[in-house]
This record gives structure tokens, sequence and C-alpha cells, in this order.
């Protein structure tokens, strides 16, 4: 062990990556090496647990590591997660994944906030320009990589991200910030809070943000800007008894554009246009929890959510109502059981004239789902966690995601842990029903080649089997570790096979007509792991690096080699590697750096994609803080992400942005 921390001596640029959040203004340098390990997560078990007794590759971002970060985005915050791959398609636009399967409309990574589910049944996945939320509001973030389905239900295949905002008690007094950059980027944000009789808090917000437009592929102007205006508040009020209640809500409103082809595949005779990406839309949740004088804990949360949204030429309309029952308590002294009931109903309708048509227009979704889980303490050092999801959904009827983990403490700061589970994606509203022309070529004089894109109503669901192992642990007083190996199968991966084919006449030509149908004939293997380590070197200097590593094997049909290329290969790294150094260069000034390299994907240039940023903050005085952000610092006018078919890259440029906060 002390060879292990003498090698690490010398090579300085190995460092910590595990970064579990111990509060907003508590240094990570002060900690000592139990409470590392005994930071609570609830995203896993759907219940608080300790780091050291959870079995799932976890990645938590304190308020702390959100404060230093310079991030304005959420999407930036999770650039820096091991095993989250996040790159930036245009202004408004972003491809978000964990362990593969990226692309602009990423759909095996359940997103929530506050226990609110964000995904959108029409593609399964985040419109991450809607979700823009003010970080200084973010109490911590908590990543799992791997399947979280027998939690949280389907869509949670390969990760679940969960934002838990702070709770209204902690953000009493005035706030303002503003953040300028010389892009053109500006945010504003004004915030208060109070208390609200007894034992009542509450604050309410509004910000407004303007993202300019960056320059497209070919180095034109891209014409993707885009603008938000966001409002919310929270409150929450605890009784004498014990009982506590939340409210919260949020309204928005997207103004942007955005630059594809007017045909849905990189066909001769493709136009670029530029359009409007438009939305509106709000949600209201409440939550009211219970517990007992034997310990039990009852929560009841209901939340309603909607949006308006225009793209890609279609209007589409959703609306969404969800209750959820949940009770954790303890049977006898080894078992510690969770057990829940939901139900949502989803209601979306689609218009507008463009190529993208869904049928029917209108249509109710429903999922039913109960839940199961107990924590099995088998010995004073093991615990072993078995529980199962069962849903019911409108697409494929009764689904069922088990899942069992087991986890081993050796010693106070070791902790080694196994998982095997089963999660499905449901089919969407796109895959079930989508009518969609995807462009028509001249072949010949008198001959013209048109494509269409059918939806199955009688898709299946896509099913995952996976295991993974895992490692973490504090080698030394502000030495530790962290590292996950996994391997998954996945089955009825849904992707275009070949449909009939016809022949249109015209007058003086003929139009051949090959139709592509949505099916379940897809499979793939994926294996990796991440790993990630940090290093407190003294008082002042923080260290953090990770690796993540992923190969992915498929087969599909003939028709759909292409496409399963692009969303796997030529989308997912096979290795990423990032760093981070933190300073204290006084006691008011803090400097942090962030470094990430990875290989460019196929479709881009060659070489490796570098992104390096820089944060300083200024402690100006009680009540002012200033920061100095530098993004993209080394390889300005990078294409990120690769064409998505319809939607146009732009490049990122070098950003510098200054940030002023003042609170009470």
């Amino acid at each position: 062990m002390k060879n292990i921390v003498r090698i690490l001596g010398r090579f300085r640029w190995l460092a910590l990556s595990l970064a579990p959040s111990l509060g907003a203004q508590e240094s990570l340098a002060d900690a000592s090496l139990e409470e590392l390990l005994k930071v609570q997560v609830t995203t896993v078990s759907k219940k608080e647990q300790t780091l050291a007794r959870t079995a799932a590759a976890v990645y938590v971002i304190g308020a702390e590591e959100i404060r230093r970060s310079g991030a304005e985005t959420l999407p930036e915050l999770l650039r820096w997660v091991p095993g989250v791959n996040v790159e930036q398609i245009d202004a408004n636009a972003w491809a978000i994944s964990i362990r593969g399967f990226n692309s602009r409309y990423s759909n095996k990574v359940l997103v929530m906030i506050d226990g609110r589910t964000v995904y959108t049944t029409t593609f399964g996945g985040v419109f991450w320009d809607q979700i823009d939320l003010p970080l200084e509001d973010v109490e911590r973030v908590e990543i799992i990589r791997g399947p979280g389905a027998t939690v949280w239900g389907a869509n949670a295949v390969n990760g679940v991200i969960q934002v838990f905002t702070k709770p209204a008690r902690a953000t009493r007094g005035a706030l303002a910030s503003q953040s300028t950059g010389v892009q053109g980027f500006n945010r504003s944000l004004a915030q208060y809070g109070g208390t609200a009789g007894s034992g009542g808090f509450y604050r309410s917000f509004a910000s407004w943000s303007r993202f300019n437009s960056l320059d497209g592929w070919d180095g034109s102007e891209a014409g993707d800007g885009w603008s938000r205006l966001h409002g919310g508040f929270r409150a929450d009020w605890q009784s004498v008894g014990g009982d506590t209640f939340t409210a919260q809500g949020d309204v928005f409103r997207n103004r942007g554009h955005q630059n594809r082809r007017n045909l849905f595949m990189d066909l001769p005779g493709a136009a670029m246009f530029n359009e409007p990406v438009d939305s509106t839309g709000g949600n209201l949740l409440a939550r009211w929890s219970h517990t007992s004088r034997q310990g039990a804990q009852t929560t009841f949360q209901a939340y309603y959510d909607d949006y308006h949204r225009i793209d890609l030429g279609t209007v589409e309309d959703y609306r969404a109502v969800d209750f959820d029952l949940e009770h954790h308590f303890h049977a006898g002294e080894r078992h510690d059981l969770v057990i829940a009931v939901g139900h949502r109903a989803i209601r979306t309708a689609y218009g507008g004239s463009g190529q993208v048509q869904v049928d029917p227009a209108r249509q109710v979704d429903q999922l039913s789902s109960a839940f199961i889980q107990d924590e099995i303490r088998v010995g004073d050092r093991l615990w072993l966690t078995a529980g199962s999801k069962v849903e019911h959904n409108s697409y494929t009827g009764f689904e069922f995601e088990p899942s069992l983990r087991l986890a081993w403490t050796p010693g106070a700061r070791h902790t080694l842990w196994a998982a095997v589970a089963r999660a499905i994606r449901q089919p969407t509203r796109i895959e079930s029903g989508i009518r969609l022309d995807m462009g028509t070529v001249a072949a010949r004089p008198g001959m013209e080649i048109a494509m269409t894109l059918s939806g199955n109503p009688g898709i299946r669901s896509e099913q995952v089997r996976d295991v993974e192992v895992g490692y973490r642990a504090q080698w030394a007083r502000g030495l530790s570790f962290d590292a996950s190996a996994f391997f998954s199968h996945y089955r009825g991966i849904l992707a275009p096979d070949n449909g009939p084919a016809s022949v249109v006449p015209l007058p003086g030509a003929i139009r051949v007509v090959y139709g592509l149908l949505y099916g379940n004939s897809g499979r793939a293997t994926d294996y990796g792991g991440e790993s990630s380590i940090r290093w407190i070197a003294n008082s002042r200097w923080r260290l953090m690096a990770s690796y993540s590593n992923l190969h992915m094997n498929g087969r599909l049909a003939p028709a759909a080699a292409t496409w399963f290329r692009t969303l796997t290969e030529d989308n997912a790294p096979r290795h990423m590697y990032r760093f981070r150094s933190g300073v204290s260069l006084t006691r008011r000034i803090e400097w942090e750096q962030a470094f990430l390299a990875r290989p460019r994907f196929s479709g881009g240039p060659g070489g490796w994609h570098i992104r390096v940023d820089s944060n300083v903050i200024w402690r100006a005085g009680e009540h002012w803080d200033v920061g100095v952000v530098g993004q993209n610092l080394i390889r300005p006018g990078q294409i990120e992400f690769g064409d998505n078919y319809w939607l146009l890259p732009s490049r990122l440029e070098r950003e510098f942005l200054v940030k002023v906060l003042w609170h009470q």
C-alpha cells in the first residue's frame, strides 16, 4: 500500500473522481476517510443508503463541486462525470448517453428532477434545452451507470441521472447573478427565499438566458441561437408531528432555430435550411412524507407535466399525470424493505404539415407499476439486495425488471460489489406510429427513388441483461479509488428493417418507393468499465482523474447496418480520459482546471478530440463572488458531435465568460 501511495505521489496527474457530496460549503480536503464512504445516495435503492453499502457504479456531484465547476447548464456539468458521454451538437441540442448508444435522441438513460421523470414518450429521451435549470439551486446530482429499471422502471436501461434541488430552507434570502460571455452568451437570475409561518419555507426565481448562434459546419453563421425564459418556486413545510410536505413547479418558454437538411438522409440534391425550434411548458409537483414512531416512512408524490413543442416541422403537445406511493420499513433485524405502486397517464398529440407525421395523431398511453425490494443483512459486512419492478404499458403489456445486488465491506475503507439486472426500454410513439418521408432523388432520366420510414404497432420492448462488478476504497487519507466493469447483452434493438417496395407511375416517369419499417432485428453486446481516482494532495490542492473504456458489437439486418454503426461505433468513444485539478491560490481565490480527451468519432476529422476548461473564482466579499470561466480553450472551431442525418452540427468556439453572483 505504501508503494501505491508513493507512485501516486510521483505521477500527480492521477487523481480522484469519486467526489461525493459533503455539503454545499464543506471542503473535501477536510473530510475524514469514513465520511467519504458514509455519503448518502438515494437513486440506487429509492431510499437513503451509504456509499459503502451501495452495489452500483455511482458518482455524486455535490453543491461545492457544482459551484467550483463554472458550468452554466446541466450538460456542461455532466461532461466531467466518468462513463457519461456528453456531446454538444449545436447551440441548443445535445447528445448525452451512458455506456454507448449516443445520439440527439438517446433513449436508454432515465433523467429525473426531484423524482419527476423528464423523458418524453415521443422518442424515449430528453430535450435537454427544456430542463435547463439554475445550478445555484441544485443540492446534488446522482449518476448511476448501469441498469436502474428495478427501482425506476422502463428507460432506465444504461443509467439514471437524478437532480436534487436544495430545500427551500437552505436558500433563504435574496440571490442575483449575471453571466456574460464574449460569444454573446447571457444569463440573468433573480431569486428570493423566506419563511412561511411556523415550519414553512419558500423560494421563487426568474431567469433569462440567451445562447448566441455558433458557426456552422461550413464556417458560416449557423443561425442556431436560442433564448429561454424560466421561472419557478419551491415550498417546504414540516409539521409538529414530523410530517413533511413539498410543493414545487416551473414554467418556461424557449425560442430558437436549427439547421437541417430537407431530406432525412444524406442523399444527392439535399438542401440545407434553417427552421424554428420553439417550446413552452411547465410542471407542478407535490410530495407528502410521514415517518411513524417505529421508523417506517410513507411517501406519496404526484406531479403534472406538459409542454408544447415545434421541432422538425412537427407540432407536439404532451401532457402527463403521475402518482406514486412508497412505503419503507424494517422487517426484523435483517430486512429493510421498500414497496411502491404507481401510475402514469400520458396524452400526446401531433400536428403540422411537415415530413414527420405520427399515426394516430392523438393517443393516451398508460403505465402502471409495482415495486418491491428487500435489502438483507447477511452478516455484519455483507448485504444482499433483491427486487423487481413489474410494469404494464400500452405497447407491450406486462414487463418484469428484476435485479440482484451484493455489497461486501471487508474493512471500513473498502467495498466490493456485484450486480445482475434485466431492464427494458418500452416502444415510443415515433417507433410505433411514425410516417416519415425520408427524401426523393432522381436516379436517372425518367426515374426517381423515394424512401419512407413507417412505425410498427407490433414492435416489442428492447431488453438488456447486465452483469457488473465494482470496487471502491479509501487507500489513505485523501486518496480514494473507484472502479467498475460491466457486460451487457441487448436483444430486440429497435431499428429500421426492409419493408415493402412499390412503383408509382408519374407523368413521363416512374417513382420507385423503398419502405423501411421499424422492427426488433438488433442485438448487441457492450463491455468495458470505468475507473477513477482522487487525491487531495494538501489542504489547497485536489486532483481528480478518470478513464472510461467501452467496446460495442452489434448484429442487425442489412437495412439497418449503417444506422446501427452510426449509433454505436461511430458515436461511442472507446476511450475517454478526464482530469481535473482544483487549487486554492489564496483564501479568497480558487482555480479549477478540467481536461478531456477521446478519439474523434469516425464521422468527423481524424485524431483526438481535446477539451480544456478553466475557472477562476474570487470571493470578493461576504456577499459577492466573481468568476472568470474559459471553455474549449485549446482547439476552438471543432465539431464535437457529427451529423445526425437531418440536424446539422455547429462548431464550438473558444468562450470566455464572467459571472457575478450576489447573495444575502
